[in-house]
Formats: structure tokens, sequence, C-alpha cells
């Protein structure tokens, strides 16, 4: 079984082959490095640097768009959002969001450019983190409630094309559909890109049947040409759910989909934002879940329990992070 970690927030390699050497004295055999626009854009040799010494260390690599156009999971900004106010998704009450939007063709040249940014550091795996639409409450955005995205020049266009008629107002089945269709589109797009060059995908879908949040029906990756590693976080504190049926229901699903299909089965413990009392025993139960439930990899976001992002940190790091890897089979 694959054993890592997500690693980020040091851009410093003499810093970085510490914490390398630790993972690996550890028995972690796989990394994923984050690589966001400001990473792309200032320190893309550093990075090559710290894949390379990854590499090093026998560990596999993954990387993972961090915040890239704000529709990816992390705590990353996106200055594509800024500098490119017309490709930003646009709610069906016409004002615009601080998202990208997946249709816009701009933003899908712009993350082509990522994925060919990201192989060349040396990546093994491409990871597609979180891939969402426009989520309100990730935004401490208020907007009402019937409103939703994206009803952007780019999915009018694309919606008429494909349908023959006008895009609704309202959020119909079709709208719905139509969605969840651009949202494989984009991802089926940069996965060849990535398999062109060379390198594996892992798609990482956050648990629920939510069409913001990703696809309602998981099988429609799962049959992908393009796709290796099947992933998904059940952060059961972050989704305020019971830990022990929240986990082993997306094992669960996760394993029996990349059975059927031939893929890795990937399961993400949640290593921030836990309860003051009882953390790490909630990690140690996490993580056994996902291990005898079958998982071919389990990571846990982030490294040391997140002890560097002070917003989500959790106070005990220290115990959450052994416990996860004391949780961890020897072998």
């Amino acid at each position: 079984m694959e054993k890592g970690t997500s690693y980020f927030g040091v851009r410093d390699p003499r810093h970085a082959e510490r914490d390398l050497d630790r993972f690996a004295d550890r028995g972690l055999d796989a990394v994923l490095h984050t690589f966001s626009e400001r990473d792309q854009r200032y320190y893309a040799e550093t990075m090559a640097d710290l894949v390379a010494a990854s590499h090093e260390r026998d560990q596999r690599v993954y990387v993972n768009p961090w915040g890239v156009g704000r529709v990816f999971g992390g705590e990353a900004l996106s200055e594509f959002i800024g500098h490119n106010p017309d490709s930003r998704q646009r709610l069906s009450t016409g004002e615009r969001v601080p998202a990208a939007c997946f249709n816009d063709p701009t933003f899908r040249e712009f993350v082509r450019e990522w994925t060919r940014d990201a192989v060349d550091l040396g990546a093994d795996v491409v990871f597609w983190d979180e891939p969402h639409w426009f989520a309100p409450e990730w935004h401490d955005e208020e907007v009402p409630d019937s409103a939703w995205t994206c009803r952007c020049g780019a999915c009018r266009e694309r919606f008429e094309d494909e349908y023959g008629e006008s895009m609704p107002e309202t959020e119909t089945e079709r709208v719905a559909e139509f969605r969840e269709a651009s949202l494989r589109s984009f991802l089926e797009e940069m996965m060849a890109l990535v398999r062109e060059k060379g390198a594996e995908n892992a798609v990482c879908l956050l648990p629920g049947d939510s069409a913001e949040h990703g696809l309602t029906d998981w099988t429609t990756l799962a049959e992908s040409d393009h796709l290796d590693v099947l992933a998904t976080d059940p952060y059961w504190a972050a989704f305020d759910e019971e830990l022990e049926p929240f986990v082993r229901e997306y094992t669960e699903r996760v394993v029996s989909l990349a059975d059927e299909y031939d893929l890795e089965s990937q399961i993400w413990i949640q290593g921030f934002a836990l309860p003051d009392e009882g953390a790490p025993e909630q990690v140690r139960r996490a993580t056994r879940i996902a291990v005898e439930g079958g998982a071919d990899s389990v990571f846990m976001w982030g490294w040391d329990a997140c002890r560097v992002i002070s917003s989500i940190g959790t106070d005990d790091h220290d115990a959450v992070w052994n416990a996860y890897l004391d949780a961890l089979p020897d072998e």
C-alpha cells in the first residue's frame, strides 16, 4: 500500500530535504507537492528541485493545481481571476463570482499551460484536486438561494451548441447535466495532455453527490481512459459527519469503483481543523478504516497535521501527525 502526505509552504530545498528525509524514515513512499499559480510563476525551478529530491528518496511524486482559478482545493490565492475578470463564473442572476469557468477558453488555455509545466517538473502523477463549480460557502459569499453557476457567455454559447436552445435562467435537469458534462470535458482534455506528456492522472472527488462540488455519478469519471487513480477525501470534521460511517462509506465506494475499472484507489485523511480533544484518536481510527477497507494509497492532508497553516492547523499537531503514521501498516 502506498503511504503519503501533501507538502506545501516550504520552498527552500535545504529545509524541504530534511522534511522529506523525515517522511522517508517513517515509511512514507509518496508525496504530493502543491503547485500554485505563484509557484508556477516564481518557483518553477525550485519546485523541480523539490520533485527531484523526492525521487532521490524513492518517493512517488504527485503535483496538484493548488487553488488554481479557485476551482481546485487549497489555501492558495488566484492571480488568474484578478487578471481575467471576464473568465470568471457568472451567477444565473448575472453577477460574476471569484472562480474561473471551466468552459472559458482563456482559462482552459491557462490550465493547459499549467499542466505542461506541472509534468515538466518531473511529476509522476498530476493530482486534480477537488474540481468544483463555485461554492458560496467556501468564499464567504452570500448569494440568492436560487442562484447557480455558471451562466457566462462561454457556457451559454456551448449550451446552445449542444442542445439547440438558449440556456434557461432557472436550474433545470438539462442545466445540471450540462454542468457535469462541462466538468468532465475539462478534466478529459487536461488528463489527455498529461498522458501525452508521459505522466499519470489522479482525480480527487469531494465526498457527496452535489453537482456543485464535483460529479453526482462517479462512474462517468472512473470510465475515463485517461484516469489512473480515483481518490476522495472524506474529511469527517470538515463535513460535520460521523467519522466511522462516513470514512467507511467513501472508502468502500472508491475501492469498489477502482477495482471495477482497474484503477488505483486513494483515500485522504483529515489532518487539519480537527477538534481540540480526541483528534489523534480520530485520525488513527480514520486511517485504519481506509487501510482495512483495501485502499491502494492513503495520504494525509497535510504534513505535520498542517502545523504551518495557522487558520486550519490543529493544536496537538505532533500527536495528530504521529497518530496517522502509527496507524499505517509497516509494509
